[in-house]
């Protein structure tokens, strides 16, 4: 547009606000380089009226722009004074040039130079306006979809306080005040051999129940508010399980229930020593629970491609089908045994979030009245050395 001075300038002055973006953006000087970015924005469109046509340029279209682009990027508390200054030094210019109509010379050569400035420079402020707005579009979603993961963790802590709370105040009172109600039996009242008896065996059973109700309440909590250490290494099953599920047998025993098991010392598994144990321990008592006395409780092992498929299967109460959907989340409630045992109904969490952080996989099969399958699908053994995972859950 034969106009080389006002090209020159606009040269400098992009690698000016280049260097001004580099410095806010990269080295924490966005304060300082707003306020000269504002004040070189206005001392450049001044410049721009007067040597581009004035009125009969694009100056004042650009004013807008920079009135857009003051709103998006300066803090609110500093909109009183960058945004008046816009309007005020748009309408000083408008005044002096019609004071002084000939202190504003045409600088178009043609009216195809003014034809090419006007729509260069519509172009210019369109692309600005969408990069703005797309900006803050992507920020407003940005913050909403922020906002909404926070609410969900939010209604999911008041889920977990909710819960814990619960549990503390019922689940563990209840069976603390029975062993007291046992204990002051034992101490306060000369009782039969027989009673004697009878009450230490329920205050036995009673202290077994609470210890484990309070060992999954301590577990699940620790993995609430920690992060969880997870050691994969090849586990032999039989060296890992075979402890747990004599255990476990006896208190079947306990209850007259016939518990099978079977392991071999061949098979080899990937997963964290400590946490199987306690999940297949939790399948192991959830189905003592549920089977009634004279019941079967069977646990088998099975190779199937590259896992070792685990699997327990009772012959007890079975779960009613309109509680399967949401067994494994804290929304289950915990329901009394056939025995009138009580739980906090954080077995099957605990089992759930255990098993997957190892990377394996449970499931269940069950139909009311005629028993339940739990299983685990855990990966066989592989030739990598122990490592460990940390996994927030």
């Amino acid at each position: 547009m034969d106009m080389p001075a006002l090209a020159i300038l606009m040269f400098f002055v992009f690698i000016l606000v280049c260097i001004l973006y580099y410095l806010s953006r990269f080295k924490g000087k966005y304060d300082i380089c707003l306020v000269i970015f504002q004040l070189l924005n206005i001392a450049l469109l001044v410049i721009n009226y007067y040597y581009n046509s004035g009125i009969s340029g694009p100056t004042y279209a650009i004013f807008i722009l920079s009135f857009l682009i003051s709103l998006a990027t300066v803090p609110a508390w500093q909109y009183w004074i960058w945004l008046p200054l816009n309007v005020i030094t748009i309408f000083g210019l408008l005044y002096y040039e019609d004071t002084y109509p000939n202190q504003i010379i045409n600088t178009y050569a043609e009216p195809t130079s003014r034809l090419i400035d006007f729509g260069y420079t519509y172009i210019v402020i369109a692309a600005m306006i969408m990069l703005i707005t797309s900006y803050i579009r992507n920020a407003f979603y940005r913050e909403k979809d922020e906002s909404s993961r926070k609410e969900t963790a939010l209604e999911q802590s008041n889920q977990t306080k909710d819960r814990l709370l619960s549990i503390l105040a019922h689940d563990l009172k209840e069976p603390l005040t029975s062993i007291q109600g046992f204990l002051e039996l034992l101490a306060d009242y000369n009782l039969e051999e027989s009673e004697r008896l009878s009450i230490q065996k329920q205050l036995l059973n009673r202290t077994k129940d609470t210890a484990y109700l309070l060992t999954n309440v301590l577990a699940w909590t620790k993995g609430q508010m920690e992060v969880v250490k997870v050691k994969l290494s090849n586990l032999r099953l039989y060296d890992t399980l075979d402890q747990t599920l004599k255990l476990v047998k006896g208190i079947a025993e306990e209850k007259g229930i016939e518990f099978i098991y079977k392991l071999s010392d061949h098979i080899c598994i990937l997963g964290d020593r400590d946490m199987l144990q306690l999940v297949i321990r939790n399948l192991a008592i959830n189905a003592i629970k549920f089977t009634y006395p004279g019941g079967k409780i069977s646990f088998d092992v099975q190779i199937k491609e590259d896992n070792c498929l685990l699997s327990i299967t009772d012959t007890g109460a079975g779960i009613p089908l309109f509680k399967q959907p949401g067994l494994f989340s804290l929304s289950a409630k915990s329901t009394f045994g056939t025995g009138k045992e009580k739980g906090a109904g954080l077995g099957l969490v605990l089992c759930k979030e255990f098993t997957e952080i190892q990377g394996g996989q449970i499931g269940f099969t069950s139909k009311e009245n005629e028993g339940s399958t739990f299983y685990l699908l855990m990966p066989l053994c592989s030739m990598i050395p122990q490592k460990v995972m940390l996994h927030n859950i």
